[in-house]
């Protein structure tokens, strides 16, 4: 293989990885908010049967389900802004693979020009030898 190509492929080959990576970092990310929406919703309706039959229980619960409809708010946000976050490394990462992939093609091509070469040299080399055995 050719320094140059080696080189740019292994490149390639990390910028790739790095992005899956970072979309598996994102994608924890996600779920872990996910976690947290569903959380919050368990909680909620936890504190909403306690409120039930809890008269102390009953005249907290509007502001603290109030404050828990927030911070989902909150959370939906950060998901919206880890939705875009992802959205461009998929795009990224689209790109990357496709330069890799344009890399290892190229370096393909290359090594099979290099036989065809080597081959018709080799067939030439056969061909004199046959030559001098009829001239002979």
């Amino acid at each position: 293989m050719n320094r140059s190509h080696e080189s740019l492929i292994k490149l390639a080959r990390f910028q790739v990885e790095e992005l899956q990576r970072q979309m598996a970092d994102v994608d924890a990310a996600r779920q872990r908010l996910h976690a947290q929406v569903e959380k919050l919703d368990a909680d909620v309706e936890r504190e909403r049967k306690l409120a039930e039959t809890n008269p102390d229980a009953a005249a907290t619960f509007g502001a603290y389900s109030q404050a828990m409809k927030t911070r989902k708010q909150n959370i939906h946000v950060s998901l919206s802004d880890i939705d875009v976050q992802a959205e461009s490394l998929r795009e990224e990462l689209r790109e990357a693979f496709e330069q890799l992939k344009k890399y290892e093609l190229l370096e393909e091509r290359r090594q099979a020009a290099q036989q065809a070469r080597e081959r018709a040299s080799e067939q030439a080399e056969l061909d004199e030898i046959a030559q001098r055995k009829k001239s002979a």
